[in-house]
């Protein structure tokens, strides 16, 4: 039996300017794409999502900008991350109830992540899994040994939130609707490695 395929956004390590684009890009695939006409969320509310955040980019990169205007640029942002990892679980959904699973993802103007087995992903994935629990999973380097997460609410503080030697923990006890940012760092014989970029998900 196949594993599920898993799709990939790779939005945490872009620019604001490039996130949005990317967003346009992936929003414009799949409203084009005969696979996904009953999104989570309506086209036209991902849109003013897309086009808020872009306004919020141009004010805080505006001469006289304030601080407020860069706070708000940062929370739009977070609204559209959450949104599109939302419109990430629905792809992988419908891409893994076809015939075709890596050609519908691709549709979506997202990319197939590439799996080594039953568990393993190519960077830092985190999927709601319903009832208030998140499942993270990450890959395993050369000589890592074990994995320190950490999370956050904001996306800024971050606390250490455990430590395992699973690739794959799950998390829980997290209220739906909330979203909450994880990073981890790999322990190695060599000591605590860098910690990674961060991602966030909607809890369900």
């Amino acid at each position: 039996m196949n594993s599920r395929k898993k799709a990939a956004m790779k939005l945490s390590t872009l620019t604001p300017e490039a996130k949005k684009t990317k967003a346009q890009s992936i929003k414009d695939s799949m409203q084009a794409s005969v696979n996904f006409t009953n999104p989570p969320l309506p086209y036209v509310d991902v849109q003013t999502l897309i086009d808020d955040f872009g306004a919020s980019i141009t004010q805080a990169n505006s001469n006289g900008a304030t601080s407020e205007d860069t706070r708000n640029m940062h929370e739009q942002e977070k609204l559209l991350v959450s949104a599109f990892n939302m419109l990430k679980m629905h792809v992988e959904f419908v891409a893994n109830n076809s015939l075709d699973p890596e050609a519908v993802i691709l549709s979506a103007g997202m990319l197939v992540a590439v799996n080594g087995g039953a568990n393993a992903v190519a960077e830092l994935t985190l999927d709601a899994g319903g009832s208030g629990t998140v499942v993270i999973r990450v890959p395993r380097g050369p000589g890592e040994k074990a994995f320190v997460f950490e999370i956050s609410t904001d996306g800024v503080s971050y606390s250490r939130l455990r430590s395992s030697t699973l690739t794959k923990v799950t998390i829980s006890g997290y209220t739906a609707g909330t979203t909450i940012y994880i990073r981890y760092f790999a322990i190695t014989k060599d000591g605590d490695g860098v910690v990674s970029a961060s991602k966030s998900v909607m809890v369900v």
